[in-house]
């Protein structure tokens, strides 16, 4: 697994980050550390309670404020994925970037050439907070119409826990099974969190369980 930051140091940062913008406002960066403490507790913000607290002080904490909603909408925004895919540790980190702030379990298929180049990326399934509903014939069928040589799937945890469940890796086997038959072989399968992710190319072990379909 790779590691961004964790939450001691996601927090500091955040706190860095937000003195910086009130460097010349002590007390009312101690008094919105009081209001919002982590990056966490913003999230879980309202509407409302975001324009109450710009409002406390529109000169200096509505301009930062905006600054923030800016970087999540980035954060957000959808992105293209051209350029190589040798490794899942070149996909590993921009997928956690990709699914950042994702509330629900998405699946993202990355189809590649011969040259691992990526050609096509496409979010597939959107479902729920703990489970989304997966069809591996869709998936093939996107692979063959975009004349992929390989793919590699890709799907979050909301949990923020990329640990493989069982039903993960029986999919995983169906997938690797019928990709050999129609010759586009599953190059990885990469389960996202908020801050690493699991990829079964890394932990090869991953696939041996028992497959009871």
């Amino acid at each position: 697994m790779i590691s961004r930051l964790d939450r001691p140091e996601a927090e500091l940062k955040y706190r860095s980050l937000i003195k910086g913008a009130l460097y010349d406002q002590p007390e009312l960066y101690q008094w919105w550390i009081k209001q919002v403490p982590t990056p966490a507790a913003y999230r879980k913000l309202s509407k409302k309670k975001k324009n109450d607290l710009a409002s406390h002080d529109l000169e200096h904490l509505s301009p930062m404020l905006s600054a923030i909603e800016a970087g999540q909408l980035i954060i957000k925004s959808p992105r293209e994925y051209w350029g190589q895919a040798y490794s899942s540790q070149i996909i590993g980190p921009d997928l956690i970037d990709h699914f950042a702030g994702c509330e629900q379990e998405q699946v993202a298929l990355i189809c590649t050439d011969v040259h691992n180049e990526i050609i096509h990326f496409q979010i597939l399934f959107a479902g729920g907070t703990s489970e989304c509903a997966l069809y591996p014939d869709q998936i093939l069928r996107i692979g063959i119409q975009n004349c992929a040589s390989g793919m590699i799937l890709a799907h979050n945890h909301p949990t923020g826990v990329p640990k493989p469940s069982e039903a993960d890796k029986r999919f995983c086997q169906r997938i690797e099974a019928a990709g050999r038959l129609v010759g586009i072989p599953l190059l990885d399968f990469i389960i996202v969190g908020n801050t690493d992710y699991f990829s079964w190319r890394e932990n090869e072990l991953f696939l041996n369980v028992p497959n009871n379909d």
